[in-house]
């Protein structure tokens, strides 16, 4: 299996660019890569496309898994967007051009149940809950995480999700600046820079593998799936949820 990052077909300088690259699912772009799919029998994790909406102004930020015979066996698109301004950093307004997703998404394949995310999803824990519940044991978060909050908030939230989940976290990570060039001769303003890090987790919340901040590169994990079920034997936290008394709780009564 071999997992991309956020934004792994196109990085543009504004969100016009990003509309304009914009493809449906079964566009070019999409199907190109379900054909490498099935010429090398791999399942391919697509996180963060720009797919096109028909006869609509906004995009979705969608997370495609194809499976070794070319066929989209998972969709998600992105629900929480990423609407931010950075500390002493840059603004964000991904709801300026993308539409959220409104649903979650569980793909059951022969090498594990994935729960499908996107970047900003890893702040919301609710969301990673329900897909253990569900039945997830691998979770896919690609990102293109900021300088700032990825040097502060990415391992963190990535072990928190695969700790409290008892599940694997792939996450696949943009690096380095972009478009360097078109910054400058277009914009005159610094490139944007993602944090990279990518990093491969297991249940126990221990890094078994990690590219390097800002060099591009490739990080190469093996999969327990027994190892999930050994931790979650040995500490049965699903079983130990107090649902009944969570969604009770309300304004501190």
């Amino acid at each position: 299996m071999v997992c991309f990052p956020e934004n792994f077909a196109f990085m543009g300088l504004s969100s016009i660019e990003s509309q304009k690259f914009s493809q449906p699912l079964n566009g070019k772009v999409i199907s190109e890569y379900c054909q490498l799919a099935k010429k090398f029998g791999l399942f391919l994790s697509l996180g963060g496309f720009q797919e096109k909406r028909p006869n609509r102004p906004k995009i979705h930020n969608t997370h495609i898994l194809v499976d070794p015979s070319g066929s989209i066996v998972g969709k998600y698109r992105k629900a929480h967007l990423f609407d931010v301004d950075v500390p002493n950093g840059q603004s964000f307004r991904e709801s300026a051009f993308t539409e959220p997703g409104k649903s979650m998404a569980l793909a059951r394949t022969p090498l594990g149940n994935f729960g499908i995310t996107v970047c900003y999803d890893i702040r919301f824990p609710e969301m990673y809950c329900s897909l253990r519940r569900a039945g997830a044991n691998i979770l896919l978060i690609p990102a293109a995480f900021a300088m700032k909050t990825g040097r502060a908030h990415w391992e963190v939230l990535l072990r928190a999700r695969a700790i409290e989940n008892q599940c694997y976290v792939i996450a696949a990570a943009q690096c380095g600046k972009h478009n360097v060039d078109r910054y400058h001769n277009e914009t005159k303003k610094a490139p944007r820079e993602s944090y990279g890090d990518a990093c491969v987790i297991d249940p126990w919340g221990t890094v078994i593998a990690r590219g390097v901040e800002g060099t591009p590169g490739l990080s190469v994990a093996t999969i327990d799936l027994l190892h999930v079920r050994k931790i979650r034997r040995a500490m049965p936290v699903a079983d130990h949820r107090r649902a009944d008394i969570y969604a009770k709780f309300k304004d501190g009564t």
